[in-house]
């Protein structure tokens, strides 16, 4: 019995369920409900790819990536990887030199996209799609990047979302913890 005990307490460690850490993918409350987004974009028979015919190795490369010399980093993360009802998008400027926490991005975009309407690809028509922006004119969403050590990066965020329609809701209690490929 100790021993199935101890087994138990060390897969949970293992895959983090007893760690302080946050989860692997993002996480928010949206519209009063909790969504964690663990899955990159992946291939599926019947789903709708970004354009191109990309391969998943490739797929996961676009999913979670920082552009070392124009210090972009872009995270999208979806609630399955083939088949997503519900993904997220976000891009901000990073500088890896910095080196102090918690790291505010003078910019950012955030965009939350309900694959039930207009398929995977953002669009000027969509009214169910909502996205956030932080630069030197607007300051809709807040990101602060709490770590970067060995390509994870880890963050927070909250703010208020726009959609095409012109209502505004708010995203609470946001965070994301995501490996990164450089470019």
């Amino acid at each position: 019995m100790r021993l199935l005990a101890f087994l138990l307490l060390a897969m949970l460690c293992r895959t983090g369920s007893l760690s302080s850490d946050p989860p692997t993918g993002v996480y928010f409350r949206f519209k009063q409900r909790e969504m964690l987004l663990v899955h990159p974009m992946r291939k599926g028979k019947s789903n709708f790819l970004p354009r191109g015919n990309f391969s998943d190795k490739k797929l996961d490369t676009l999913s979670n990536w920082f552009d070392v010399q124009n210090n972009y980093v872009e995270i999208i993360r979806q609630d399955s990887p083939a088949r997503p009802s519900v993904g997220v998008a976000i891009g901000f400027e990073f500088d890896e030199e910095n080196g102090e926490y918690p790291y505010t991005p003078a910019f950012a975009v955030f965009q939350l996209k309900d694959f039930g309407w207009g398929g995977v690809e953002f669009s000027d028509r969509d009214t169910l799609n909502y996205t956030g922006v932080s630069n030197a004119v607007s300051d809709d969403i807040s990101i602060e990047v709490l770590g970067y050590q060995n390509d994870t990066i880890s963050g927070r965020f909250t703010g208020v979302l726009l959609s095409g329609a012109g209502t505004m809701t708010t995203i609470e209690k946001g965070s994301f913890r995501v490996r990164l490929y450089r470019k």
